[in-house]
Formats: structure tokens, C-alpha cells, sequence
């Protein structure tokens, strides 16, 4: 395998499903899927034993027990079991364009981290896409009135500028596995969804001297619409303003085990 996909879900059964469909079509073969459960659903392991039937690619699957948001746990486990040295990152909620790992692959880079965003798709459409299994196209999201639509066009001869303005967001988004082993991972004193736990990795990656480019018209994604479920960020907001305060890029709980 020469990339691993690692898709950070949390009960989402039916977006899993669709987003194994799109990953059978893509133009890159040659990845491994792990699937980081923030639960232990035997569900999901039913449907990932089924996908691993059905589909070419290999699947490996994390999970842990659902006591709190601990998304950053279950993706530094998957981390550690991922045979390849590059890896991509995508949440469970989000559809792959056809060649949306080529272009992941393909601009790769020494001392980078690549990053894209989504489509926003409404509600409506979020629920015919999973009545129906059809993908949606341009038109079909115009008409929708699908929100930041400028993420849906698939330009590839576009340059891949740096950026210093916008970074990652933790829904698509890929580094030299080396290089996350050098800031120790995800840091897992995150523990609620909001600001933080998906952007804080980038300034410590930056701290080591980690570029970021913007790959927005080459890797492309929807996003299946849900209900915000962010309750507060202003824990997370104080508690990465700390780490900043005393620059600290290498997070004391991550990849590596501290005995």
C-alpha cells in the first residue's frame, strides 16, 4: 500500500457506507482504509466485515469505548496501525470525488501538509444522496443551493500555492506520517468537539517547521449535512491559547505511550 485513509466516524452507519462506494471508484488503487470508531458498535463492525467483503481495498478498523468525545485518541491509535508512510484524513460525514486520493498522492511533498475543504450539501439533498446512493454533480448541487459551491470544481492544472492564512480543518487533509510522529500525534486533552481538536495539530506541525499548501480545486469532498453539534468551543479555545503561550508543539499525550 502506498496511502492510508483514515476516516474518523462516530455512529454514522449510513454515511460509512456510501463513503466506501466512493472510495471503490477512485482513480488511485493502491491505499488501506482504517476506520477510527469513537464507540464500539458492533454494528459497525458488521458493515465494516461486509465492506471487506465486497470491496478491493483493505479495511482496518479502531475503536474504543464511548465514554466522551475522544476523537483525537481513536485517530492516533489509527496512526499507529497504518502501514504506509503517507497519510490522509477525512471525517465519516464526507463523499470523495473519483480523484480525490490521486491528488492527495500525486502533491505530496517533503516537510508538508496538504490541505482541501467541502461542498456543504443541504438537507434535502444530504438525505436524497442517502436514499439513492447517487453521488451528486455540479448541477445538481447549484440547483440545490448547496453551500460553499467554489470547493466543487475539480481544477487539477491549478498551482498548489502556500498558505499562511487558512489551514487545516481536519476533514481533508494529508502528511508524511513521519512528521506527525514528530509533534506526537493528535493531542488527546481535547475532549469536546469544536475549535481545536481538528486544528490544533497545525501549529504545532508549523512550530517543526511543517508548510502548508492549499490543494482546494484538486482534492474534492461533500459534506452530508447535519445539525451543528459543536455545545461550546471556549474551553478548547483556552486550552490551545495555553499550549501556545508556553510553545508547546510536542503534546504530552499522543502517538507515542508515556509510561
Amino acid at each position: 500500500m502506498s496511502l492510508s485513509l483514515i476516516i474518523a466516524v462516530y455512529k454514522n452507519i449510513p454515511a460509512l457506507e456510501l463513503i466506501f462506494e466512493t472510495l471503490s471508484n477512485q482513480s488511485f488503487k493502491n491505499f488501506e482504509v482504517i476506520v477510527a470508531e469513537d464507540n464500539d458498535s458492533p454494528a459497525m463492525i458488521y458493515v465494516i466485515e461486509k465492506a471487506r467483503q465486497k470491496y478491493f481495498f483493505p479495511i482496518l478498523h479502531v475503536s474504543q469505548p464511548d465514554i466522551s468525545f475522544r476523537k483525537t485518541r481513536t485517530l492516533n491509535a489509527a496512526i499507529k496501525i497504518s502501514t504506509t508512510d503517507y497519510i490522509v484524513f477525512i471525517d465519516g460525514d464526507c463523499l470523495l470525488h473519483p480523484h480525490f486520493l490521486e491528488q492527495h498522492y500525486m502533491l505530496r511533498e517533503k516537510n508538508t501538509a496538504l490541505f482541501g475543504r467541502r461542498v456543504m450539501l443541504t438537507e434535502k439533498l444530504s438525505n436524497k444522496i442517502l436514499a439513492t446512493h447517487a453521488v451528486p454533480n455540479l448541477m445538481t448541487m447549484l440547483s440545490a443551493r448547496c453551500k460553499r459551491l467554489d470547493a466543487a470544481f475539480y481544477l487539477p492544472f491549478l498551482p498548489t500555492p502556500i498558505e499562511t492564512h487558512s489551514g487545516i480543518w481536519g476533514c481533508n487533509w494529508s502528511i508524511h506520517k513521519n512528521d506527525l510522529y514528530a509533534v506526537n500525534g493528535f493531542d488527546e486533552d481535547y475532549t469536546s468537539a469544536g475549535i481545536g481538536e481538528d486544528t490544533d495539530i497545525e501549529w504545532r506541525l508549523k512550530k517543526i517547521g511543517i508548510q502548508l499548501k492549499k490543494i482546494k480545486f484538486h482534492a474534492i469532498q461533500y459534506h452530508l449535512y447535519h445539525a451543528e453539534n459543536y455545545a461550546s468551543t471556549r474551553h478548547n479555545e483556552l486550552l490551545m491559547s495555553k499550549k501556545k503561550s508556553i510553545g508547546l508543539f510536542f503534546c504530552k499525550t499522543g502517538i507515542i505511550t508515556f509510561i
